[in-house]
């Protein structure tokens, strides 16, 4: 009995064959890569097209392409859905913010969603991994800075804990903008300063003005028959000192938050307007 002959195998309908696949530009994805990457459906994405959220993508042939770009813009639209915004607001802040900034954006909205009010988890990292983001290796001094800036502590010979890996998330970013290894550097080195005196006035001039005002304050309500002689810190005052820091840490991070923006456009108003006065 003769074998059947065997018949080519059908590509099933509405899939493209293996053959039919297409390589994009360096970064491009398809839709469903995009997916995967973001965390958004496919059905969401075409969604947020279709309501003006994120552009359409590159067609190659019949093949949407996209790239970075919308990937950070998705990122972001994620975020703010998970945080309870409406489509319509979300379109609203999109509308403006500066083109190609979504990467930037979904990681701020990133960082003040789950870091605004938090300590971060450190995370450890090879010290000779440091800096690996930019295109020339990290010199040995350029290491030492980036080890004792007291952003990171040092746990081995070649091993350091990130106590902000949020921020290390930032300098890839500033990385990918081409901005020298140096210049980071020293605005990491400025922020520090300046935030640590910012730090210094709230716990010097008003946090532990507060602590001794409640302390006092228990004193008080205690009399004069309470043990002054006892070292022991009493119970509840540690609690309310706890709490007080608790409420008084997100409105010191607010402050600075609120101001910055202003500052900071500020200097680079009067920036532009100095560069204008200046003769060709």
């Amino acid at each position: 009995m003769s074998a059947r002959p065997t018949r080519p195998k059908r590509t099933a309908p509405g899939k493209p064959a293996r053959t039919d696949l297409v390589a994009g530009l360096p970064g491009e994805m398809t839709v469903e890569e995009l997916a995967e990457r973001t965390g958004v459906s496919v059905r969401n994405i075409r969604a947020y097209q279709t309501a003006g959220l994120v552009a359409p993508p590159r067609l190659h042939g019949r093949t949407g392409l996209y790239d970075a770009e919308h990937q950070g813009k998705l990122e972001l639209i994620r975020d703010l859905r998970q945080q309870g915004f409406k489509l319509d607001a979300i379109k609203r802040m999109l509308d403006d913010t500066p083109a190609g900034a979504w990467t930037e954006y979904a990681l701020i909205n990133s960082l003040f969603s789950t870091t605004f009010f938090t300590v971060e988890k450190p995370q450890r990292k090879a010290l000779s991994a440091m800096a690996a983001h930019w295109s020339q290796p990290a010199t040995q001094s350029q290491k030492d800075r980036l080890s004792e800036n007291g952003l990171y502590r040092r746990v081995g010979p070649d091993e350091v804990e990130m106590l902000s890996p949020s921020l290390e998330r930032i300098g890839i970013q500033l990385a990918e903008l081409d901005v020298p290894l140096d210049t980071v550097l020293d605005l990491q080195d400025e922020l520090i300063r300046h935030s640590r005196a910012i730090a210094q006035v709230y716990v010097r001039q008003l946090f532990l003005a507060m602590v001794r005002a409640l302390a006092e304050q228990r004193l008080q309500q205690q009399g004069p028959s309470s043990n002054a002689s006892s070292p022991a810190v009493d119970p509840s005052l540690a609690e309310s000192i706890k709490a007080l820091f608790e409420r008084l840490r997100p409105l010191a991070i607010g402050s600075v938050t609120a101001a910055f923006p202003v500052i900071l456009q500020q200097e680079f108003d009067r920036a532009v307007k100095n560069s204008l006065k200046r003769p060709a």
